[in-house]
């Protein structure tokens, strides 16, 4: 029961980042009216965010991660509650970008040391579901805290989001206080023994995939509240709703990926993931290149929303398991390079989401990310065939477990 809370709480803490990481694709808008700037614009506190974290995430784990996991959680997690404190208190976009890069940067020590906490003190055969319920904070955020937080900045202004989302941060860091156990520090990890861990072979194109997954799905998800617009002119409250059925369907993927992980070979399901997530975007920008609007639109991109949360974020909880079986004696250290993966990803696709449009117009925002995504199933696809050909090659690992020999000792 104990173990119960402690994940709760860190799925807490790690919902309030998602929501503060994610609910800007809902209040664009609006922020950018206040502070006097285009939406592409406003849509670079998103870019910011997540390349600050990208840099920050190895760099504070260079410098801190020798530190007790136990203060270095709490810690952040409070530091993050006062950084959208701040956020609430801006009147410049200046200030603004500073103020996301403290946010980034809080938020890069506490999400990979959360799902570092997890290894350590679950059984192996629970790991995935573990890493699982961790990773749903983010997923959660996507289903209720993006719409909720998008639904209030409407009502209310988008300063009270960010209040709302210190007041969650505040929360969750007073219950790990109270019932997070002690763990012991990982190993200092130096630059060097994290470049050795980021050689390990699977690890390198592991994280080229993370990259090549996420930058498509944010391509698209930086600026969600200009394409649902183009698509069937879905806005302000409305705008809550279709952000929540894509939240949902997030975090049923969410969960179906973390159970998926501990039976099934976890190559084989990114697969599978990656070609499902292709096919959502793809449809967000054939339906604006098709000219359907109105009803039909929305009830369409409704359905995109659904494959895209399933399928896209089935993703994480695979991926996470994956590379602890690669370096389960630096899973710490191989979890941060994930996270800044996938933060450098975000930027990347804010940044082309961006190009797109401004240069062709909401619909081409779906293509481009589909495209990023065509490139992400190509990978997905040789993984898949070189681990399986290593595999035939080594009959004795075949009597391993489904993901244990799907995830070890890969010539990759």
């Amino acid at each position: 029961m104990v173990r119960r809370v402690w994940l709760l709480m860190l799925a807490v803490g790690t919902f309030a980042i998602g929501t503060d990481g994610y609910v800007i694709a809902g209040l664009l808008p609006e922020m950018g009216r206040d502070l006097g700037v285009s939406d592409s614009q406003a849509g670079q506190f998103v870019t910011v965010f997540a390349l600050a974290y990208a840099i920050g995430a190895p760099l504070l784990g260079v410098a801190i991660g020798s530190l007790p996991r136990r203060p270095l959680l709490i810690g952040s997690l409070a530091l993050f509650a006062l950084s959208n404190v701040a956020a609430a208190l801006v009147d410049s976009y200046g200030t603004m970008l500073a103020v996301r890069v403290l946010a980034a940067l809080t938020a890069a020590v506490f999400t990979p040391a959360a799902a570092a906490a997890v290894p350590p003190l679950v059984p192996a055969e629970e790991r995935g579901r573990a890493l699982g319920t961790v990773g749903a904070g983010i997923a959660v955020a996507t289903a209720i805290g993006v719409p909720l937080g998008t639904f209030i900045g409407g009502a209310f202004g988008w300063r009270t989001t960010f209040v709302v989302v210190a007041g969650l941060s505040v929360l969750a860091t007073a219950g790990l206080l109270w019932k997070l156990p002690a763990m012991p520090p990982e190993p200092a990890a130096g630059i060097m023994t994290r470049l050795s861990v980021a050689r390990v072979r699977g690890i390198p194109t592991a994280l080229g995939l993370t990259v090549l997954w996420i930058s498509g799905a944010f391509t698209v998800l930086t600026f969600m509240s200009p394409v649902l617009d183009a698509i069937a002119g879905i806005r302000g409250g409305m705008l809550s709703i279709w952000l929540m059925i894509f939240g949902v369907a997030a975090v049923a993927g969410n969960a179906l990926g973390g159970r998926a992980a501990d039976r099934l070979p976890t190559t084989r399901l990114m697969v599978i993931s990656t070609c499902g997530l292709t096919v959502a975007l793809a449809s967000l920008g054939a339906l604006g290149s098709l000219g359907v609007h109105g009803s039909l639109g929305a009830a369409l991109a409704a359905v995109a929303l659904v494959v895209w949360g399933i399928f896209g974020w089935s993703f994480a909880p695979l991926q996470q398991h994956r590379l602890v079986e690669l370096a389960p004696q630096s899973a710490g250290v191989v979890l941060s390079l994930n996270a800044s993966a996938i933060y450098a990803g975000i930027s990347l696709g804010g940044f082309l989401g961006s190009v797109a449009l401004d240069h062709s117009g909401a619909f081409a925002v779906g293509w481009t990310a589909a495209g990023l995504e065509i490139l992400a199933v190509a990978a997905a696809v040789a993984i898949a065939v070189r681990v399986k050909r290593h595999h035939q090659g080594a009959p004795t690992a075949s009597a391993a477990s489904p993901t244990s020999a799907d995830s070890t000792s890969l010539p990759l």
